[in-house]
């Protein structure tokens, strides 16, 4: 038998995940059910999760869970455990210009 915790979003309802769970995995967990909560609710609503990765992470203990690849105990996760999404904006270097900005420089650089 698998064994399973059971985590708190705040203001969401529970998630389960099995104990080996990545942070990667929780993500994927607390998208899927805000996504059905949010259908069950008030029907089909989009939510722009490309928005929600750009300006909020996930937080325990006032850790914030940045990397994806590491197993949620690590953090001290375990059942029952509260899980804060807190305003977080990634470091500049860190962040990828948009494929429109990026065509735009590089047609500046080309000789006319």
């Amino acid at each position: 038998r698998k064994k399973l915790m059971h985590l708190i979003l705040v203001d969401c309802e529970d998630v389960a995940l099995m104990k080996s769970s990545t942070v990667k995995d929780l993500k994927l967990a607390i998208r899927k059910k805000i996504n059905e909560m949010e259908q069950s609710k008030m029907g089909h609503r989009h939510i722009s999760w490309k928005h929600v990765r750009r300006n909020f992470c996930l937080s325990y203990d006032n850790e914030k869970l940045l990397d994806d690849n590491i197993p949620v105990q690590h953090f001290g996760i375990h059942n029952h455990s509260q899980v804060h999404l807190v305003p977080y904006i990634a470091p500049k270097d860190s962040r990828k210009h948009s494929k429109r900005r990026h065509r735009f420089f590089h047609g500046l650089s080309k000789p006319s």
